[in-house]
């Protein structure tokens, strides 16, 4: 194969990572419990920068509010084409409780999958981003973001 056969991999900018994040629908949280990593999928919107999902009160997310610190990743791929992209990020997840800020969070479509009639909200502002993607021998545009 030559050089422009093979497929290339390709390091995304911040707002090339956010930008493929608000197109996803489902990431996965990943946390330490106890001296276990877990990682549980949601889904999620970002707002502002931050990522943001709902979930039952009571559900193995809810402690997130307390202890804070964890990874949230994001990917798609597209197997027939050897192509896909993956966002890592690190935070700080916090429970959402102003009212003001719930109203917002309301108002947007996202809601748990759970359904449950007490909501947890929680928010995880992103210290550090990264992001990757990889493009087949036949790829056209680099990255898809949102028009």
């Amino acid at each position: 194969m030559t050089d422009l056969q093979q497929p290339q991999l390709e390091t995304l900018t911040r707002e090339q990572c956010l930008d493929l994040l608000q197109q996803a629908v489902v990431g996965r949280i990943g946390y330490v419990s106890d001296g276990t990593a877990i990682i549980v999928p949601v889904n999620f919107t970002v707002l502002d920068g931050d990522i943001v999902f709902c979930t039952a009160k009571g559900s193995k997310l809810s402690w997130l509010s307390v202890r804070g610190r964890v990874s949230f990743q994001a990917d798609e791929s597209r197997p027939a084409d050897h192509e896909g992209w993956s966002v890592l990020l690190h935070g700080v997840a916090r429970e959402v409780t102003d009212p003001g800020e719930l109203a917002v969070l309301r108002r947007r479509p996202l809601r748990s999958w759970l359904r449950s009639p007490e909501e947890h909200w929680v928010r995880i502002g992103v210290e550090s981003i990264s992001g990757r993607a990889l493009h087949g021998a036949a790829a056209g545009p680099p990255v898809r973001t949102r028009p």
